[in-house]
């Protein structure tokens, strides 16, 4: 598929649930999500994604209290055993702003979310970043990031609420600058210049010093919200995708983007009469394309 212009904002990500009624319980109570829509997938959706078995399974779209439209999807499929947290190549984390990073962490704690790094200081930041990190019930990481001041170079949404909107997506590549160039050619996205950092936590699941430097670069979407990209060690394989299936944890991004209207054009309030299409990436990373009429 050929998109003639940049990636725009991003617009949801989507989880596989192996435990659907946890996973948007957990969502609602403990995020304070809203419900938009919920239903079963469209075959005609599920054809678009090339997921052909998740046609008829339950879904759930839910957005922040504070009313933006850039939330999660909850999509039910069968569990994935070999998927763990930080395990493959591919979207592996999702970063939310939250008003308040200690009380929010405190809050999901309640939950069925563990935490994984508890709130600091991020280092590079200066002391405009404080973050936490939580595994969800789906094996999806959280970083819950309360953003005190602005970073320059980059456009952070404030909070409106304690758990607000996602706001940047966690790729884990095998070579983070190639990919964020590979995003600059092919979309014309800009991209930042990498760095080294140590990620504890991340570190912890990959069997790696809590001092590994990982290399970490960003894409910036038009329109709002980020790619990083973090360098992932050698022996991280890719992600494993079940034959007709969504990729395990956090399986899709959606972003808008300009695409033939040719394409399918779903029903729902989620899609609203958007033409919608698939690309992966070079790290098997999957996009959905959705395509507003103009």
């Amino acid at each position: 598929m050929m998109i003639d212009a940049k990636l725009g904002r991003l617009r949801a990500a989507t989880i596989s649930c192996p435990n659907f009624p946890l996973a948007t319980a957990a969502y609602r109570d403990y995020l304070g999500y809203q419900l938009v829509e919920e239903g079963r997938i469209d075959r005609q959706v599920a054809d678009a994604w090339g997921a052909p078995k998740v046609a008829g399974k339950r879904y759930q779209w839910l957005i922040p209290r504070s009313g933006t439209d850039i939330g999660i999807r909850l999509v039910e499929q069968p569990e994935d055993a070999d998927f763990q947290p930080y395990s493959s190549l591919g979207w592996n984390a999702l970063e939310i702003a939250v008003a308040d990073c200690d009380r929010a962490v405190a809050q999901v704690a309640e939950g069925p979310f563990r935490v994984v790094g508890p709130p600091a200081e991020l280092g590079f930041s200066d002391g405009a970043l404080r973050a936490g990190q939580v595994v969800g019930p789906s094996g999806e990481v959280l970083y819950l990031t309360e953003i005190r001041r602005d970073v320059p170079g980059f456009d952070l949404p404030r909070a409106k609420c304690l758990i607000d909107q996602p706001f940047i997506v966690i790729l884990h590549s095998s070579d983070a600058a190639k990919t964020i160039e590979a995003y600059r050619l092919r979309h014309g996205n800009a991209g930042s210049p990498t760095f080294e950092f140590p990620v504890a936590f991340m570190a912890a699941f990959q069997s790696l010093p809590p001092q590994h430097p990982y290399t970490l670069g960003t894409v910036a979407l038009e329109g709002g919200g980020y790619f990083e990209v973090d360098g992932a060690p050698p022996h991280i394989p890719p992600r494993p995708i079940g034959n007709g299936l969504l990729p395990p944890g956090i399986a899709m991004v959606s972003v808008e983007a300009r695409i033939s209207q040719d394409h399918a054009k779903p029903a729902g309030a989620f899609y609203d009469g958007a033409a919608i299409d698939k690309i992966i990436g070079d790290s098997g990373e999957w996009l959905e394309i959705v395509s507003p009429s103009i």
